[in-house]
């Protein structure tokens, strides 16, 4: 998907984000859970960025955490940041909103903590290693990375039979499975674990908690 397309897509799905994407993507709400448990537990005024933040599901959990946070919301569509401004108006104060797109557009710095949640597969695999380095440099001293993304098999066989563990996901959630594999098929560019590791340490980031590198 181009950039045009990538904003046309998710401009629809504005205002049913949260409820298509429990359809869409298993554990969807225990994947937030999670990301909040790896938030640092220290209670201070944290500058974060929400990268590609959506409608700010993710932001949301951050200021539950952090009352005196400052976010950084960055997205490619109107749509998106409206959505996110309306869903965190009682943290008015909290987050300032940046449109943008973060493949060819500065995502600034002095961050302590970065999020991507299900975004950074809009990225090719070169642009993906190199944008770890760049999420690198834009962290303080000490800062964290956390990212939810789509990660396939290493093996092949493994990775069909796990599409297919997919598929009929979808469709118990009663959305049709070959249109949004499709979709994913063309949109979307996942990595593997060894891959994504492999660039992280590249990119000069350290093993957190129970992470592995090698």
């Amino acid at each position: 998907m181009n950039r045009n397309e990538v904003k046309e897509h998710f401009g629809k799905q504005a205002g049913s984000y949260e409820e298509l994407m429990v359809k869409l993507i298993p554990g969807y709400i225990e994947q937030h859970a999670i990301i909040y448990d790896l938030l640092p537990e220290e209670e201070k005024a944290h500058r974060l960025l929400d990268l590609g933040c959506g409608n700010g599901v993710l932001s949301e959990q951050v200021l539950k955490k952090y009352p005196h946070a400052h976010i950084v919301g960055f997205d490619l569509t109107e749509e998106m940041l409206k959505a996110y401004k309306n869903k965190l108006s009682k943290y008015s104060g909290s987050f300032e909103l940046k449109k943008g797109d973060f493949k060819t557009e500065s995502i600034g710095a002095n961050y302590d903590i970065i999020l991507a949640g299900l975004s950074l597969h809009h990225l090719d695999l070169e642009q993906r290693r190199n944008f770890y380095k760049t999420i690198y440099s834009a962290l303080n001293a000490g800062g964290m990375f956390i990212s939810c993304d789509i990660i396939i098999d290493e093996d092949e066989d493994v990775r069909t039979q796990q599409y297919e563990l997919w598929k009929r996901f979808i469709k118990s959630s009663g959305e049709d499975p070959e249109f949004w594999y499709s979709k994913h098929m063309q949109k979307d560019t996942p990595v593997t674990l060894s891959e994504h590791f492999a660039w992280l340490k590249d990119a000069g980031f350290i093993k957190r908690k129970n992470c592995n590198f090698n």
